[in-house]
């Protein structure tokens, strides 16, 4: 029976027997073998077996699917020891029962020209194997001249580069130098997304030059796990690989590779120089050389990583600063003016970016409209997807004057955008100054609260909320209510940053807590707001913020003159009917 296996770290984690039939491999439970992450989409690929063999096709995914890191079209055979790679997940085809999974597929060359594939079962002839000296050892040991030169020449190679992409080619530079009978030269590090082996550079002499580049996997792979550096010799005449087409293809005939190890011991990659002449090829002085100095190489390339890193890092913060720039520019700057009303807001993001979005949005007649919105996750990707629905807010309550079908038309856009397992919360406000009356669209929000001039709180429009969205199909309709808002009222709006705010026992803020505050509050929206805010302050006492907070706090401070008051109590029993999605 053949197997799927899961592989991370260079290990197989689990194994998956493939039946008769097809085995569907994505995020949604109901699959045969279940990925739960966000870039996996439900249905992402699936494996047929049957006595004919097993074949491997995409489902139209979102991301794709790649065939020994080349991307899957159509239909595919699947052999013994391919890969299969479902957004960053690693799963190895075996046919039959095998000890251990490939720990490495054919990847283009990061540097360099052409590609360099990473092939083949066997290693060749291995004439030695050295350990790496360690360090504070018996010094340099035999060939202590040898060694000398080949240290100072790679020095004077990497000279004063401290970025990857020069370190690694330039230490290339040296060894071939070093080594006069040596053609080619590569750099192979471990990937930290995958855990495995991947080209990073490469150093072809002109009379070395063939495309495409290859380098035996088994090799590689030998080195790295042994930790142990490897001489190989004449593998192409030894009638023993005479039918291995790696070998053949690689026209190797005399190899040194060497581990790459942190100074905790940790892998990171190999070192291979290598010639297709056996004379001169390399000698065992030749490998105990490359392995004295394999720890000078191993420094230069791990600050080399570090620096690259350390940049990386600056970068990043750089433009999470950069992007909680924009994401500022797209919230108010200030609360709206509006006569015989007063508006308190406050936004805090739990990182340099949130997913909340709170923004007001003038309409005809004087109207305003309050909208509150949650996205799904946090950090940038639920920010980038906050501004595209800022967007579709402002022009879909700007040109559809019916709030429950603007709210349809924004869900309808939402679903347009493939946003795969994402959803939003969504609560809209338009408030009529003239009349007094407040009009409720809820998808999936929490209820807001509105403390009456008396100082009795009631949640609004409680049992309205409908899906989110994202959630809720095409063609949803959205249903509205009304509200009057007498003087001395309050209407506050928040997202779960409030009422799930944790303390140091983990309990949730919670509706209780809040209503009581919004009781003790002031008489006007901003008192409200702060109260409301340092009492959640007292909850968390010190603990570290766990979502976005968001709360918008509007309060009618006066009745302006002529403005006729609804008959209605404070919630109308009135509802609109239900609104169809509009395209």
């Amino acid at each position: 029976m053949p197997f799927l296996d899961l592989v991370t770290a260079g290990r197989r984690v689990t194994r998956f027997p493939l039946a008769e039939g097809r085995t569907i491999i994505g995020r949604h439970p109901g699959c045969e073998i279940v990925f739960d992450a966000a870039a996996v989409s439900r249905q992402h690929a699936a494996v047929s077996f049957s006595p004919e063999g097993a074949f491997i096709e995409d489902l139209q995914s979102r991301n794709g699917t790649l065939i020994n890191g080349l991307p899957l079209a159509g239909r595919r055979r699947l052999e013994d020891g391919d890969e299969i790679g479902v957004c960053g997940q690693r799963l190895v085809f075996v046919e039959s029962n095998r000890r251990r999974p490939r720990t490495a597929t054919g990847l283009a060359a990061a540097t360099g020209t052409g590609h360099v594939i990473l092939d083949g079962e066997s290693s060749g002839v291995i004439v030695s194997q050295l350990d790496l000296p360690q360090p504070g050892g018996e010094g340099l040991g035999l060939h202590a001249e040898a060694k000398l030169r080949a240290v100072l020449g790679l020095n004077r190679a990497i000279g004063a580069s401290v970025a990857a992409e020069d370190v690694l080619p330039r230490l290339l530079d040296g060894l071939l130098e070093a080594f006069p009978q040596a053609e080619r030269g590569f750099v192979l590090l471990v990937d930290p997304q995958s855990s495995r082996l991947a080209v990073r550079a490469q150093r072809v002499k002109q009379s070395a030059v063939t495309s495409p580049l290859r380098v035996s996997l088994s090799l590689v792979t030998t080195v790295a796990e042994s930790r142990r550096a490897v001489l190989s010799a004449d593998a192409a005449a030894d009638t023993r690989f005479r039918d291995n087409e790696s070998i053949l293809d690689c026209r190797i005939r005399s190899v040194m590779c060497v581990p790459v190890v942190r100074a905790d011991g940790g892998l990171m990659g190999v070192v291979q120089v290598d010639s297709r002449d056996i004379s001169p090829g390399f000698t065992e002085a030749d490998l105990d050389v490359l392995a004295g100095v394999a720890g000078q190489a191993s420094q230069a390339i791990e600050q080399a990583l570090a620096h690259d890193e350390r940049v990386a890092r600056e970068q990043l913060a750089r433009d999470l600063e950069l992007a909680h720039r924009v994401q500022q520019g797209l919230l108010p700057s200030r609360p709206p003016e509006l006569s015989g009303y007063e508006v308190f807001d406050f936004y805090e993001s739990a990182r340099h970016v949130g997913g909340d979005f709170f923004g007001y949005v003038p309409l005809a007649d004087d109207r305003l409209a309050i909208v509150l919105a949650d996205v799904s996750g946090k950090g940038v990707s639920a920010a980038l997807l906050m501004a595209a629905l800022s967007a579709d807010v402002r022009y879909c309550l700007a040109s559809e004057p019916d709030l429950g079908a603007a709210v349809a038309r924004i869900n309808e856009s939402f679903l347009r955008g493939g946003w795969d397992d994402r959803f939003a919360t969504l609560i809209v406000v338009v408030l009529d100054p003239r009349r007094h009356v407040a009009t409720v669209c809820n998808a999936g929000h929490l209820p807001g609260f509105l403390r009456s001039p008396s100082g009795g709180v009631s949640m609004v429009a409680d049992g309205l909320g409908g899906l989110p969205l994202g959630m809720a199909g095409p063609g949803a309709c959205f249903e509205t209510c009304e509200m009057s808002l007498p003087p001395g009222a309050t209407l506050v709006l928040f997202t779960d940053g409030i009422s799930e705010a944790l303390d140091h026992d983990q309990a949730c803020y919670g509706f209780d807590r809040l209503e009581a505050a919004l009781q003790a509050g002031g008489a006007g929206a901003a008192d409200a707001g702060r109260k409301i805010l340092a009492d959640v302050a007292r909850h968390t006492a010190g603990e570290p913020q766990s979502d976005d907070i968001c709360l918008i706090c509007i309060t009618r401070v006066s009745d302006s003159a002529g403005a006729a008051e609804p008959s209605q109590s404070p919630v109308s029993a009135r509802r609109a009917g239900r609104v169809q999605a509009r395209g």
